[in-house]
């Protein structure tokens, strides 16, 4: 009874009142000496896993004695075990060549215990080691051997994640088709079962292949699908990455606006990108993670650094220098959380950071000291990446300073860098495409060969059941004509059902889509409803209109409020059916203010025309209807319009009670130029009035002071 009672101490936990070694003790004098040896050895790598984190010496110590005695009683199964976690434990302490040799030591022994799971665990273990090394070739042949077990075994929550890490290596061999094809494999497992973290991981990593191949609109539809999973699982870390990689979207859609001279919708994308990282930072701050907020300081300014290029684009030169002032204090602080974690990779990159900003800013002495410093530190750490940069960075700061000769030859080295860069990427590139190449033919070998022995049993097994399928086909023939007529009577109610439901379905989906088109251009709601949100547009001319009504406060104030909201409702429902007609994108009512616009969401030609006369045609409409009004002694409103040309940004913004806007300096003029015009009247900027002078008759009002805006010319529409 007392070995019973020991035995159970030992599997179940040791009470509190005992120590761990007296119940041992007692265990080896009660036991004979093979059991007792057996529960020494599980003891020994328990206490070792135990400590494998806070004691890695002690945790040595205790499977080095698993492992001699597992050899001296011949105990495999704890040998394979220990050495196991001998690998383990080195991975964990980075102590990869270590933790390769033990993996190899456990390997063979694991195979000659029959344990293929255990094999499948190991190869899978070889395969991180290798990926988080760099060595991508030998990660993805660890994880192949280990997915063939798995699948062999059927294992289909380990095929998931040996899918998985397979994706991650392709994806950083750069073999992103091959990457995709197992992430969509991986979510065929995961999502079914949906388990929501892993399904998040495989959105969030097609988002990062989109983002490598250039596709950031794509990405940013994975990443928002990540995005809302994690949101809901309230998930912190891995929510902060998915944030942090909305915003280098975002920033990388700002910078290809940016590139096409398209300032005003770099800096909303920008901007946009401070939003995300923001929330990101919030995060990491709430964790207290310095690498994560060093890394969120470093984004922000390289976002910043971006938003002051736009602003100058844009003539803005007081906004630019305030987002480059930004920029080097979020480097400044991104340096020294780096400089204290003692990450040297990620100083040089803020150094690089620092030195491009303060270029931007015409501080070229400046510059060429951050340059000089981060290239030294690169040097010193042999980083090929950065001293390939850092030769073209000191290229452009030495040609700003006029030191031709200098700037060409660190142009120079530059350029040999870049070219032997190209070479080994192009020797790699086929050295891995061979290894594919070679393990592909290998595999195909091996089902051709299981083909043929599938073709061989079932040529046997077809003999063999031949004389049973005559003897019995007659009475199957009948169950299969009951069994076909049974299942027609069964599919032919369900698609009766099914049409019921389609037809309720469509009738549903078409009111959602009428809705979303009063509300939304035609071509917002469809890629609203294709990729969740709708990408901001540059239109390099539009006509806006703003019209008012004069005196509303005082006119309203004698109306009772649903005698008022009637008679809004009436005229902007008569101005809708106006703009319609002539194919002009309403935006929204603001009070007794209402904004249209004419020349998007697709551009065209003789926008300004459009506008302006369906202006006049809304003038008119209002002075019959103040006639009307006036006749019955009722209230009524008088209508004055300000009409403007010129560019805008146009898109939806927000996650919630979107609405599709415009914006830009075109908005505010248009709203000059109804403020400054009279009851009754149409009021043009000289923009709009030279593109319909040849058909619609005006008279100028000259140079008027507008607010905000200095003098400029009107014209009233006769």
């Amino acid at each position: 009874m007392r070995q019973i009672i020991l035995l159970l101490f030992l599997c179940v936990g040791f009470p509190p009142i005992f120590s761990q070694n007296e119940i041992l003790d007692s265990l080896l004098l009660e036991l004979d000496k093979p059991l007792a040896d057996t529960a020494r050895v599980l003891t020994l790598a328990e206490a070792a896993w135990e400590l494998k984190i806070e004691d890695p010496v002690r945790a040595r110590h205790f499977l080095q004695d698993a492992i001699c005695l597992t050899q001296q009683i011949g105990y495999l199964q704890g040998e394979a075990t220990a050495f196991n976690y001998f690998g383990v434990l080195e991975t964990i302490h980075d102590r990869y060549p270590d933790a390769i040799r033990y993996y190899t030591y456990a390997l063979p022994l694991r195979e000659r215990l029959g344990d293929r799971k255990g094999v499948a665990s190991i190869y899978n273990n070889l395969g991180n080691i290798y990926e988080s090394q760099g060595e991508g070739l030998e990660a993805l042949a660890n994880f192949q051997l280990s997915l063939k077990i798995l699948e062999q075994l059927g294992d289909s929550a380990r095929i998931a994640r040996a899918t998985y890490s397979m994706a991650v290596v392709h994806e950083s061999l750069g073999n992103y088709p091959e990457a995709l094809n197992h992430l969509y494999d991986f979510l065929g497992f995961v999502e079914p079962r949906d388990d929501k973290a892993e399904i998040a991981s495989g959105y969030n990593l097609i988002g990062n292949i989109k983002s490598e191949i250039e596709l950031t609109e794509e990405a940013m539809m994975w990443y928002h699908k990540a995005r809302v999973i994690r949101e809901q699982m309230d998930d912190g870390w891995t929510l902060a990455n998915t944030y942090q990689n909305l915003g280098n979207s975002e920033d990388n859609i700002g910078e290809k606006f940016f590139d096409k001279d398209q300032g005003d919708s770099a800096i909303i994308h920008h901007l946009l990108a401070l939003e995300w990282l923001g929330k990101a930072n919030a995060i990491y701050t709430e964790y207290e993670d310095p690498s994560g907020l060093a890394d969120i300081a470093n984004n922000r300014g390289v976002v910043e650094k971006n938003l002051g290029s736009a602003y100058k684009m844009i003539g803005n030169q007081s906004e630019a220098d305030a987002a480059w002032k930004r920029a080097i204090d979020y480097l400044s602080v991104a340096r020294r959380i780096r400089e204290e974690v003692g990450d040297q990779v990620g100083v040089i990159e803020t150094l690089n950071g620092l030195g491009d900003v303060v270029r931007r800013q015409g501080k070229y002495r400046e510059a060429l000291q951050y340059t000089r410093t981060y290239f030294d530190l690169a040097t010193t750490m042999n980083n090929g990446k950065f001293i390939r940069n850092g030769w073209k960075d000191l290229a452009k700061v030495y040609k700003a300073l006029g030191n031709w000769e200098e700037a060409f030859r660190c142009q120079e080295k530059y350029e040999e860098l870049r070219w032997e860069e190209f070479n080994d990427k192009r020797v790699k590139d086929y050295e891995r495409r061979e290894v594919l190449y070679g393990d592909l033919k290998k595999q195909i070998k091996l089902e051709k060969q299981e083909q043929e022995l599938a073709l061989q049993d079932a040529r046997l097994s077809e003999a063999r059941t031949r004389q049973r399928a005559l003897m019995g086909g007659g009475l199957a023939l009948a169950l299969l004509a009951l069994l076909l007529y049974n299942r027609y009577r069964i599919k032919n109610k369900a698609n009766k059902d099914l049409a019921e439901k389609n037809t309720i379905i469509d009738a549903e989906r078409k009111k959602s889509d009428d809705l979303l088109l009063n509300i939304l251009p035609a071509t917002t709601a469809r890629e609203l409803k294709e990729t969740g949100r709708a990408q901001a547009r540059h239109y390099d001319s539009v006509t806006v209109l703003f019209t008012d009504f004069s005196g509303f406060t005082a006119t309203a104030a004698k109306l009772a409020p649903a005698d008022l909201v009637e008679e809004l409702d009436t005229c902007f429902r008569a101005f809708d059916a106006i703009t319609s007609r002539h194919d002009i994108e309403k935006i929204k009512t603001i009070g007794d203010a209402y904004l249209c616009v004419g020349g998007l969401p697709e551009e065209r030609e003789g926008h300004a025309l459009d506008v302006v006369r369906a202006a006049v045609e809304m003038q008119a409409w209002m002075e019959a209807r103040v006639l009307k009004l006036e006749n019955e002694n009722r209230p009524f409103f008088r209508m004055r319009a300000g009409i403007h040309t010129g560019p805008v940004v146009a898109g939806v913004v927000g996650d919630r009670k979107f609405a599709y806007d415009i914006w830009g300096d075109t908005v505010n003029t248009a709203a000059r130029m109804e403020s400054n015009s009279e009851p009754g009247r149409i009021n043009l900027s000289e923009a709009t009035w030279n593109e319909v002078k040849a058909k619609i008759d005006c008279t100028p009002r000259g140079a008027i002071e507008a607010k905000g805006k200095g003098k400029l010319e009107m014209y009233f529409v006769d």
